[in-house]
């Protein structure tokens, strides 16, 4: 179960963020092997003046619309699977209406007796 977390400008349309949010979900299900019905998203808005993001780092060019999503998930993916992961979420997010600069992801991976979906319980890790 990835956890989603997608932080956009505050001026974004609410069908330019869906259309990332879906991008990253569908992309997740066809190179990650997440179920279709395990969608986990957060969505923060920030003002401008609460975002600092390097127009240029490395070698790239962000506009206004740049964005950033986290996506927590377990260990296991292969590099090609995260490298597809990448690719195809921006393929995705392009016909919403997204520029591939503007997109930037960063992975978190963690062990099954990080996640408890309720409860109180470590459900993937139960003795």
């Amino acid at each position: 179960m990835p956890l989603v977390k997608i932080h956009v400008p505050a001026n974004l349309s609410d069908a330019k963020v869906r259309a990332l949010a879906d991008a990253v979900h569908a992309a997740l299900v066809a190179t990650c092997d997440v179920p279709a019905a395990d969608r986990f998203q957060l969505v923060t808005r920030y003002a401008e003046t609460a975002r600092s993001i390097d127009p240029a780092f490395p070698n790239l060019s962000r506009t206004s619309d740049a964005s950033v999503v986290e996506i927590a998930l377990r260990r296991g993916r292969t590099d090609d699977q995260k490298r597809a992961l990448y690719r195809q979420t921006v393929e995705h997010a392009a016909a919403g209406g997204w520029r591939a600069d503007d997109i930037m992801i960063a992975l978190a991976e963690n062990a099954l007796i990080d996640w408890s979906f309720g409860g109180g319980v470590a459900q993937y890790a139960l003795k």
